[in-house]
C-alpha cells in the first residue's frame, strides 16, 4: 500500500491550506500546518529567529534555514504517518533533496499584481492575517510573495516539481493539482 505523504509550499494566500484540506478529505490524512508551529517559536523562543517577520527573500531564506532541522526531525518521526504538511517557511530545496519520496505541490502567483492580490484579500469576508496590514504594508508584502512565487515556479520547473500559478483561476487550479496525487 502507497503512503500518502505530502508536502505543500508556496506565499501566504496561493491556496496551500485549500490544497491540504482536499487531501485531508480525499486520503484522510494529517494535516500538519506550519504556521501555528512558526507563531510558537516566534513566541515562545523569539531567539531561534523562526518567525513570520521576513519580509525579503534574505530574511525569508534565513527563516526557512533555521526551521530546516525541525523540520526534518519531525519527518523523520512521521516516516510511517500519511500527512500533508503545509506552509510558507519550508525550506523546498532542501526538503526535496532529502526527502524525494514525497509527494510535492508548490502553489504561488507570479503572474499577478501586489494590487491584484490586494484587492483580492481586502474582498475577504470576516477576519484575515491581511485584514491587520495597511494598503501600503499589503502591497510590499505582496510584492516579496509574487518574487517569491516567482522563485519557486523556477526552482519547481528545475526539479520537476508540480507548481500551480493560482492567479487567474484559483478553484481550477486547486482541482488540477488535485487530481495528480497519489
Amino acid at each position: 500500500m502507497s503512503r500518502h505523504q505530502f508536502v505543500v509550499a508556496g506565499p501566504s494566500t496561493a491556496g496551500k491550506s485549500r490544497f491540504a484540506h482536499e487531501l485531508v478529505k480525499k486520503y484522510f490524512v494529517q494535516h500538519i500546518c506550519i504556521d501555528p508551529i512558526v507563531d510558537a517559536f516566534q513566541s515562545v523562543f523569539p531567539q531561534l529567529g523562526i518567525t513570520h517577520v521576513a519580509p525579503d527573500l534574505k530574511s525569508h531564506l534565513e527563516v526557512c534555514q533555521r526551521f530546516k532541522p525541525f523540520v526534518f526531525k519531525m519527518l523523520d518521526e512521521l516516516d510511517e504517518d500519511d500527512f500533508v504538511i503545509e506552509g510558507f517557511r519550508l525550506p523546498l530545496e532542501d526538503l526535496h533533496e532529502v526527502y524525494p519520496q514525497l509527494q510535492y505541490f508548490v502553489f504561488g502567483f507570479p503572474t499577478a499584481t501586489p494590487e491584484e492580490k490586494m484587492k483580492e484579500c481586502r474582498g475577504y469576508v470576516g477576519y484575515h492575517w491581511t485584514s491587520e496590514l495597511s494598503d501600503d504594508e499589503l502591497i510590499r508584502e505582496f510584492e516579496f510573495s509574487i518574487a517569491e512565487s516567482q522563485r519557486l515556479q523556477e526552482i519547481c520547473a528545475k526539479k520537476g516539481i508540480p507548481f500551480f500559478d493560482t492567479t487567474r483561476d484559483f478553484k481550477v487550479s486547486i482541482e488540477e493539482a488535485v487530481k495528480l496525487t497519489k
